[in-house]
């Protein structure tokens, strides 16, 4: 605990990391959408404009960034409990700053490697997240520990606005003449940077490991995903966490391709629409789950939340209304946010506690791998029609509500209804 310093001198550059771990992929979807879809971008050789190959670009660059986190995050857990937090921190917005840095240069010199080799970097580095929680919680007198989390995920929410906005609002000319899609990389770029001085100077170590031994496992990332469905007292909560994700990627991998086909939308417009989604995120992480997880069992909300989510993306995808899909997007995010707490809630009640760090760790890697995965097998998909990403969306969605249902997953080892708990690795 640090006493020698505010709790928001200390956790500045902290909340800093989730805003800027929040605000990354978001950043990315308008300017992929730019870049890749609109021939007058230039970024893409003009062999590379089919429908074909660029539905796979697409899908191939949203999907590398999230396996590159399935495999980066494991060996960053691990290494953050070797040399301290502080240094894995700064680590992490590094690779941040460089990957920013790549895919400036990548957009500049229109080159497709570069902007792959920056994603691969970003997801290699994008453990930052649960490094900063477990070090907010770190300097949090016990009194503060509920407002402390609140912050946690207010920055991150706070990122799922601002990196939309930031990727549509700074690459769109028409608002000022030298704006262009490797301003937002800039921007971010510089963003991290300072974070880096920040880190360093505001930030004292939290952690200090007897254990001075460290060696990187490239087995683990998949050693922890497997046992997810080898446990038994999570695996039912794992088959149901695998359907829910792969359709909520699906959602949000590709609403921006399907709005920017169906819609002709922006890439400012996307961002506006990627803002509206993490107004709806904000809305169910900072009251809603907790409201309805003092008052329902968690596997009810769960049922609920996702029918009503895979209700609403199947009108989107066979009601071919713009203003529609403006209308639902904050509560779909919102209903998402419900579910997505009250499973890794439920993920947490099922184990004691010396479990909460394998069984957070569980869940992150359920969750980059099927997001990694779907990525890319989406991307082909979307080649036959432009209505199918969302329309399995919609299915997996509801096939989760309905497992959910007849699976019942139990609380184990606490109480179903009651607070949401957020457990830090």
């Amino acid at each position: 605990m640090q006493q020698n310093k505010s709790f928001f001198a200390s956790a500045g550059p902290l909340l800093l990391v989730l805003l800027i771990d929040g605000m990354g992929l978001g950043l990315v979807f308008p300017i992929l959408n730019g870049l890749i879809f609109d021939a007058q971008s230039g970024f893409l050789p003009a062999t590379y404009l089919t429908p074909l190959i660029q539905n796979l670009i697409y899908g191939a660059i949203v999907g590398i960034f999230m396996l590159c986190w399935f495999f980066g995050a494991a060996i960053l857990g691990d290494l953050s409990d070797k040399i301290g937090r502080k240094n894995s921190l700064l680590i992490c917005l590094f690779g941040a700053f460089l990957s920013y840095l790549l895919s400036a240069f990548a957009v500049i010199c229109h080159s497709l490697t570069l902007l792959i080799v920056g994603r691969i970097v970003a997801g290699f580095t994008s453990g930052s997240q649960p490094i900063a929680q477990a070090a907010i919680i770190d300097i949090s007198l016990e009194k503060d520990k509920t407002r402390n989390i609140g912050f946690i995920l207010l920055s991150l929410s706070i990122g799922f606005i601002v990196g939309p906005l930031l990727g549509g609002i700074l690459s769109d000319n028409n608002i000022i003449h030298w704006f262009n899609f490797s301003v937002p990389f800039i921007f971010a770029a510089t963003i991290s940077l300072i974070n880096i001085g920040l880190l360093w100077w505001l930030f004292d170590e939290t952690f200090v490991s007897r254990n001075t031994t460290f060696s990187i496992n490239p087995y683990q990332a998949i050693n922890i995903f497997v046992s997810a469905f080898k446990a038994i007292e999570i695996r039912n909560l794992s088959i149901i966490f695998f359907i829910f994700i792969l359709g909520w990627s699906s959602f949000y991998s590709f609403i921006p391709m399907f709005l920017l086909k169906i819609y002709n939308f922006t890439p400012t417009k996307v961002s506006l629409y990627m803002a509206a989604m993490g107004i709806g995120f904000g809305l169910g992480n900072g009251f809603l789950s907790n409201f309805f997880a003092k008052r329902f069992p968690l596997h009810l909300n769960t049922i609920v939340s996702v029918f009503i989510t895979g209700i609403m993306t199947l009108l989107i995808a066979v009601i071919k209304s713009e203003l529609l899909c403006w209308i639902l997007i904050v509560p779909i995010a919102a209903a998402v946010s419900i579910a997505y707490t009250s499973i890794l809630t439920m993920f947490s009640n099922r184990v004691s506690a010396d479990k909460q760090g394998w069984v957070m760790g569980v869940s992150g890697s359920i969750l980059a791998f099927v997001f990694g995965v779907d990525g890319i097998v989406i991307g082909v998909i979307a080649t036959w029609n432009d209505l199918l990403p969302m329309l399995i969306a919609a299915v997996c969605l509801l096939v989760t509500a309905v497992i959910t249902y007849f699976l019942k997953p139990s609380s184990g080892c606490s109480n179903d209804a009651g607070e949401v708990r957020v457990s830090i690795h």
